[in-house]
């Protein structure tokens, strides 16, 4: 019998999907997108002759070449080789169970889930009774087996057994090569090491310094604006007669200054937590004193090195998964600072490498989707819309192995991103899609208020009722009679929800942003009324603006006083 030829390994982790497709296609789909986050190849086999042999050759093949099998069980049968192909004796088995069987012949590890009668398959076709009555023996079977399974109930159960096998998998990964890659990580961080003495700088490796450099926020904030406000009247001057291209560097000031604050919670956030390199300290010290330009050239004359520490801290994840991630939150500020620089899209690039190097790192993902959002309203639609859909397949993908229990504020992060970018594909579409776009949005943006609490995340909850207010108002400018009122009414109560946290006093812009925003909502509300309600509206839609303006000068933010205005 010729043996099944094994693909030759390139050190990624190869793992092969087993499941049926008519019933579990989007359980396959939310697997792959899983190992892919991993860091594994997902393979799938999804096209069969029907003689049975061709069919084992070709499974064989495939399942050689996988270092894992991840073999999910739910109530259909499926297709099967044609009986009459069978050996004398053989026992009859679909596609999906050869599989497995294969897979214990190889000698691959296996992972057995078994979905129960009652998960939520798609929709398809009743099989026999003959086919139904093949599978409850396998089912059977398995529950009789030696081989460890588990049960699952719903999509977010499986997604998080998924996740649950990812330290396996990185042991798995770890043995492919091994006696290659320990020499080439020892020759990396030998190379780091030398290299750094040699320049003088080892001292910038994690823990081997003590010393306290501290981070001044008052003095980053005030180099940052400037910073930003600098070098968009470059950019601007460098557009010349360019009107569209001043207006696109005018919102993107305009938003980084109204992102200021959340950009040095983060920084602050990193210091707490304890996951503050030398390197970061003194980045984040150069940023308060020299600006962002000179913290950035800091922190890039140390990349190589960095990336190096990386590379092998990323082999040995299921160790040192907290010292990676330290390194990361240098690449993540990194990429922050060349973004206050309007260097976008090398910013984009280094967001994208903490994405791949992170894995199921929620945080990275999450900021990463913001900025893809950012960007994608501000610049050209036809490019936009690009980096806006891109961002909406980002947070579904997150949202398949970040749950609510085990990590909520990730989770809700990433429904107020999904709402968000939602919000802006549904502003640009039109008819159906555009209201389906609309109420997703709402929905996303309901559920992160689930987390968000006004008690455990004042803040955050603000941030999330404007959100929603937004959306309703757009949903009430969309429909018409007493559900367009409904939904400006809805939209109201947000905004004055928002502005008992968002005060003048301790968030300024945000407090300016939600009265303007309030301010278009109570217009829509005056226009469609009619005598002294249409009047009262209108008259508090003024005083809106007004207050809005008290924050929003022409020389803090010159776009949105002349929006106001």
């Amino acid at each position: 019998m010729r043996r099944p030829r094994a693909i030759p390994s390139d050190g990624t982790t190869r793992v092969f999907i087993s499941a049926t497709s008519k019933d579990l296609g989007t359980v396959r789909e939310l697997v792959k997108q899983a190992l892919l986050t991993m860091g594994c190849m997902p393979i799938e086999q999804t096209n069969f002759p029907p003689d049975y042999r061709s069919v084992r050759e070709m499974i064989e093949e495939k399942v050689a070449g996988c270092e894992a099998v991840i073999h999910i069980v739910g109530t259909r049968y499926g297709a099967e080789p044609d009986p009459s192909t069978l050996p004398e004796g053989a026992v009859r088995r679909s596609y999906t169970q050869m599989e497995a069987d294969i897979a214990r012949e190889l000698g691959k590890k296996l992972y057995l889930i078994v979905c129960s009668e009652d998960f939520p398959y798609d929709e398809a076709l009743a099989e026999s009774e003959e086919l139904q009555g093949l599978q409850r023996a396998y089912r059977a079977e398995i529950a009789k087996g030696e081989i460890l399974w588990t049960d699952v109930t719903d999509r977010e159960e499986l997604g998080r057994k998924v996740r649950e096998l990812q330290f396996e998998l990185e042991k798995l990964k770890s043995k492919i090569g091994q006696s290659q890659r320990r020499v080439a990580v020892s020759l990396a961080i030998l190379l780091v090491l030398l290299g750094g003495i040699g320049a003088g700088i080892w001292w910038w490796l994690p823990g081997v310094v003590k010393k306290e450099v501290g981070f001044d926020r008052g003095r980053a904030r005030e180099q940052l604006v400037a910073d930003i406000k600098a070098t968009a009247q470059k950019k601007i001057a460098q557009a010349g007669d360019d009107w569209r291209k001043t207006i696109e560097i005018e919102k993107w000031r305009d938003q980084q200054l109204a992102d200021m604050d959340r950009f040095l919670d983060r920084i602050q956030q990193t210091f707490d937590a304890g996951e503050a390199t030398e390197s970061y300290r003194k980045a984040t010290e150069l940023l308060s004193t020299s600006g962002a330009s000179e913290a950035q050239a800091y922190l890039e004359a140390r990349s190589t090195q960095r990336n190096s520490l990386i590379e092998a801290q990323a082999a040995r994840r299921d160790r040192e998964e907290g010292e990676l991630r330290k390194l990361l939150q240098e690449e993540l500020l990194a990429a922050s600072l060349l973004k206050t620089q309007f260097q976008f899209d090398d910013a984009e690039a280094k967001y994208r490498q903490v994405v791949e190097k992170g894995g199921a790192w929620a945080e990275a993902r999450n900021i990463l989707a913001t900025f893809l959002i950012e960007r994608g309203e501000v610049i050209d639609p036809r490019l936009g819309n690009a980096k806006l859909r891109e961002a909406l397949e980002l947070c579904r993908g997150t949202l398949a192995f970040t749950s609510r229990e085990t990590a909520p504020q990730d989770w809700a992060t990433t429904q107020n991103n999904l709402g968000r970018v939602l919000r802006a594909l549904g502003a640009r579409a039109s008819g159906e899609q555009s209201a389906q776009y609309l109420q997703q949005s709402m929905a996303a943006f309901r559920a992160a208020l689930d987390v968000r609490t006004r008690e455990k995340l004042p803040q955050d909850w603000a941030a999330t009722q404007n959100n929603l207010g937004v959306v309703l108002s757009d949903l009430g400018d969309q429909a018409s009679g007493e559900q367009g009122a409904q939904y400006l009414q809805q939209s109201m109560t947000a905004y004055r929800a928002a502005l008992e946290v968002c005060t003048r006093e301790r968030l300024p812009k945000d407090w300016a942003m939600t009265q303007m925003n309030l301010g278009v909502v109570l217009h829509v509300l005056g226009r469609r009324a009619s005598g002294e309600q249409g009047a009262q509206y209108l008259q508090k839609a003024m005083a809106a603006y007004r207050a809005g303006l008290e924050v929003y000068t022409r020389e803090e933010l010159l776009q949105d006083w002349g929006m106001t205005l």
